[in-house]
């Protein structure tokens, strides 16, 4: 029995006792989506068009990762509207982002473990490093589209009465913390992620200048901005999708 299997035993445990039966579907959502990125390296390494595996498998982590949450349908829809809108503005944004910056592929750091090795792979890196960036911010955009949603849903259950203009107001506020919630979450997550980089650049004496140029570093840097970036996105798209529902059932 390896450690890995040891520990996903464990955190099953643990979501079924605090989570209940949405506990247990949180853990099953987790799989399919690790499922799901597994097939997409598989068809993107046959030599299928990049694009549509990066966009068809995204939309469908996005999809799994929202239904899991258990909310209700009106929440689903719009937290998963939300999201795509937000990943497909996020993609216009990273292509010529990743272009300009020439950050894909291999940096110079990682010469000495490919050393020997043919990097003629019959794969775009540029493509490559297109759809990794995007893959990464995807868990922080669904995240953030299901809290505020659930959290102006809860307004809307509670206060039936309120006008559209307060309903907005109120849920730019709540908004506004989730959004402040996760921003530290994606902070943090790159904070640790960069944590042995920055000690591999302390240990081997990297000037500022040779830092902020180094292809790791300005990778990370731009992983870390287009989650924030889509974070702070889905506020006020989730606030339009909302009010746009809501004038489409008082006009029918």
């Amino acid at each position: 029995m390896s450690v890995t299997f040891i520990l996903a035993l464990i955190l099953l445990i643990l979501m079924i006792i605090i989570g209940g039966k949405k506990g247990f579907g949180a853990y099953i959502s987790l799989w399919i989506n690790f499922t799901i990125l597994m097939g997409m390296l598989l068809f993107i390494s046959w030599g299928f068009n990049l694009w549509v595996i990066l966009l068809v498998g995204s939309s469908l982590v996005l999809l799994i990762t929202v239904y899991s949450s258990g909310a209700d349908e009106d929440t689903i829809l719009i937290a998963l509207q939300s999201s795509l809108i937000v990943m497909l503005i996020l993609m216009i944004i990273i292509i010529p982002v990743e272009h300009i910056n020439f950050v894909q592929g291999f940096a110079v750091e990682n010469s000495e473990e490919l050393e020997g090795l043919s990097l003629q792979i019959g794969l775009n890196f540029g493509q490559l490093g297109v759809a990794a960036a995007l893959l990464a911010t995807l868990g922080a955009i669904a995240e953030a589209a299901v809290a505020i949603t659930s959290g102006i849903s809860e307004i809307m259950y509670h206060h039936p009465q309120m006008k559209l203009f307060d309903l907005i107001k109120e849920g730019r506020q709540l908004g506004q913390q989730i959004v402040g919630t996760a921003l530290n979450t994606v902070l943090f997550g790159f904070m640790a992620d960069f944590l042995s980089l920055g000690m591999m650049f302390a240990k081997l004496h990297y000037s500022f200048a040779e830092i902020i140029n180094s292809k790791l570093f300005v990778a990370a840097i731009l992983s870390m901005i287009y989650a924030f970036l889509g974070v702070i996105m889905v506020l006020p798209i989730t606030l339009m999708l909302i009010n746009l529902r809501h004038k489409h059932k008082l006009n029918s």
